[in-house]
């Protein structure tokens, strides 16, 4: 729908938007003499110049979503009460940028230039991971660190650029040009729900460039990687079948069912598969990094009282964070439980409604990128992170761009 819509001539200030927005997920965590990394930063100033040279206006974003930014403000100022200077920004610095960052990503948005950066950082960071397990398999490590070293320091548990060669090179697993193997895993998660369920390829499986997609994500030995991949695979299964004729969808069965049964089989009979098990009795284990991912943060809101459920609270890393053996300090909960405990179910029901309707006005591709999201959020400290940035504008771009496209039509 979208690639329909955008039919004209892209501007230079489009191609530097969408290689931003495609980069952003790594450039975010580079730390700079700024309160927020070096992507965020980048994400502020563009989209300051954007929306100031393409005269914003309220109807680029859907209505719902400007309830859940009065509601993020007003609780913002509320747990800083109601001072001055919590007027500006808006909600706090990463949530502010959150939305000049949907603004402007809508404005300038291009889904084939999207796609096509996202294309060369797949195919670049997939390969130097493939060089890296390869030497893994050789030699027992990776060798070599493929994160670039732009500023020498970053925010991702505030180390240094040497603390992330020691990390990568002894650390076991490649993550490649990723900081850690989930956030390779969610930008391959990211890039297939995009080109796995275009339009014009609903009917076909695989692609040379999917199946690269995906035995990289399988590789990785994620927890994020398997749980997204086993998702979207489902959801394609369920598309092409549905989309198919009586005979076909009878030869699908006939062939998809032991084909996936056999592969299941095969996986868990792996050391992969095994590891890959075994993880998920972590999710019952305290201490453990399944536990602490998809667990503990609904542990530390069933502590909060009443009022603190509905409404949350403003020193959640305050009140359940604590300093580990090691000396560093540890706070870790998903999405979900990350607006759970800032924002109660006040905060989980006004995103709820946002993402839902936009879920309901978006094409396949666009549900997917929600889709990525929510999953995704039931797994990964994404909120407010480049992912949610990403799969957000996704769909708030088509909605936008639909619309306009519509009024356009009618005006001519």
């Amino acid at each position: 729908m979208i690639d329909k819509i955008k039919t004209y001539k892209s501007s230079n200030q489009n191609k530097m938007s969408m290689l931003i927005l495609a980069l952003l997920p790594i450039l975010a965590w580079y730390k700079i003499p700024f309160p927020v990394g070096l992507g965020y930063a980048l994400v502020m100033i563009v989209s300051i110049y954007y929306i100031v040279r393409n005269s914003f206006n309220i109807n680029v974003l859907p209505n719902m979503f400007w309830a859940v930014f009065a509601y993020v403000c007003f609780m913002w100022m509320y747990n800083h009460h109601f001072s001055f200077w919590s007027l500006f920004p808006p909600g706090g610095w990463v949530f502010f940028i959150f939305v000049l960052a949907l603004i402007w990503g809508v404005m300038s948005f291009d889904l084939g230039l999207l796609k096509k950066y996202m294309h060369w950082i797949v195919i670049i960071s997939g390969v130097l991971f493939w060089i890296q397990l390869v030497c893994v398999v050789a030699i027992g490590s990776p060798k070599f660190c493929f994160v670039p070293n732009l500023t020498g320091a970053f925010t991702y548990e505030d180390f240094s650029y040497a603390d992330i060669v020691n990390k990568h090179i002894n650390g076991g697993m490649p993550c490649s040009i990723f900081l850690e193997k989930s956030y390779l895993a969610y930008y391959f998660l990211s890039y297939l729900s995009l080109i796995w369920f275009e339009t014009n390829e609903k009917r076909k499986m695989f692609t040379k460039e999917i199946i690269f997609v995906i035995a990289t994500l399988i590789a990785s030995r994620s927890g994020t990687a398997l749980v997204g991949f086993s998702v979207l695979f489902a959801v394609k299964v369920f598309s092409v079948f549905w989309t198919a004729s009586i005979g076909r969808r009878v030869l699908l069965f006939l062939l998809l069912i032991p084909m996936i049964v056999g592969c299941i089989y095969l996986y868990a009979d792996t050391e992969m598969g095994q590891q890959m098990l075994n993880r998920t009795e972590e999710l019952s284990s305290e201490g453990t990094s399944g536990y602490t991912r998809v667990v503990e943060g609904y542990m530390m809101f069933d502590q909060l009282s009443p009022e603190e459920k509905i409404v949350g609270i403003s020193d959640a890393r305050e009140r359940f964070g604590f300093i580990t053996s090691t000396g560093a300090f540890m706070f870790y909960v998903n999405g979900v439980q990350s607006i759970l405990l800032n924002l109660g179910y006040v905060g989980v029901l006004v995103y709820l409604l946002f993402y839902v309707n936009l879920f309901r006005e978006v094409k396949l591709t666009s549900k997917m990128s929600i889709i990525v999201l929510l999953v995704m959020s039931l797994l990964e400290a994404n909120y407010l992170n480049p992912y949610m940035m990403l799969l957000t504008i996704i769909p708030s771009a088509e909605v936008y761009l639909r619309r306009k496209y519509i009024l356009n039509k009618t005006v001519l």
